[in-house]
């Protein structure tokens, strides 16, 4: 029971980093490099808004609103820019590195390349008692957290107005321009939902390890595209399963046979999925879906 409920909570992490990644790529068709770097700033963001008093709350809501805009910028002054010329599909997977350059060697010289205490005060604490088991109160918020956030944006996907358009421009952009859709509008709102979900998911992985780094992301990117890889490439559906599985198959693996797999774990889903089934658990071999 423990170790499955410490693999869901884990599995929300990385469903949440996935999401904004298949998001960003059943919209525009461009994996984003810097997704991992945008998470690390959103966790700072957070830290600083703990250091200044705010209540914990407050402080998740800074941090997803500093990395959701982080992320508009990044589409409206780099990839935008690219889309207007046309430019070929490789050049966006070199400008999203760049970025994410850019944004790692920024926070490395702010922090002069140190760990950050990340506080846990307002963060739950303790274990509750399951079938004699104890299970940290941490993992189950997070898990609560990470459901209601994907469940309200399956809502939102496909009950409100602003969902339809982003599913719209998903299936045909040139079609849903025509009756009126603002595709750049679209593509701000999926880069700002996609930065804000990136940083629950960092702010939670801090406050478990209480502790953040400027390299904290960097290990993230790699789960993110195993997720969406697992799931289905621009399958948000796929996303929040491939992360669930991911991370219980990663617990019970550093729990009943080694911890030194921990770090493979994610390779060896890519390459067996590629193997297996290269268009996930509910990819689709033509048009992109969210």
């Amino acid at each position: 029971m423990q170790q499955t409920i410490n693999g869901l909570a884990l599995g929300s992490t990385y469903a949440l980093l996935g999401v904004g990644v298949t998001l960003v790529w059943g919209v525009l068709g461009i994996l984003n490099f810097a997704h991992a770097q945008i998470l690390t700033w959103g966790s700072f963001a957070a830290l600083a808004a703990l250091h200044l008093g705010l209540p914990v709350p407050l402080a998740i809501l800074v941090g997803m609103v500093a990395a959701g805009v982080l992320s508009v910028l990044l589409d409206l002054a780099v990839l935008a820019p690219l889309r207007a010329r046309k430019a070929p599909e490789f050049s966006f997977v070199v400008a999203t590195i760049g970025v994410s350059l850019v944004l790692t060697t920024i926070l490395r010289t702010y922090t002069d390349a140190q760990t950050e205490a990340f506080p846990r005060q307002g963060f739950p604490v303790g274990a509750f008692e399951v079938a004699g088991q104890n299970v940290p109160r941490l993992q189950v918020v997070m898990l609560a957290i990470a459901i209601v956030a994907m469940a309200g944006l399956a809502f939102w996907l496909n009950r409100t107005r602003s969902g339809r358009a982003v599913r719209a421009v998903a299936h045909n952009r040139e079609t849903a321009e025509l009756l009126g859709v603002n595709s750049q509008l679209v593509f701000s709102i999926c880069f700002f939902v996609a930065g804000g979900l990136a940083a629950v998911a960092g702010i939670f992985v801090a406050a478990s390890a209480a502790q953040v780094s400027y390299s904290s992301g960097d290990g993230l990117l790699l789960v993110a595209f195993a997720v969406i890889i697992l799931g289905g490439m621009g399958s948000v559906k796929g996303a929040i399963v491939g992360g669930l599985v991911l991370g219980v198959i990663e617990v019970y693996a550093t729990s009943y046979v080694s911890s030194v797999f921990r770090e493979i774990i994610a390779f060896a889903t890519i390459l067996a999925v590629l193997v297996a089934r290269p268009s996930g658990f509910f990819g689709k071999k033509e048009a992109a879906r969210v």
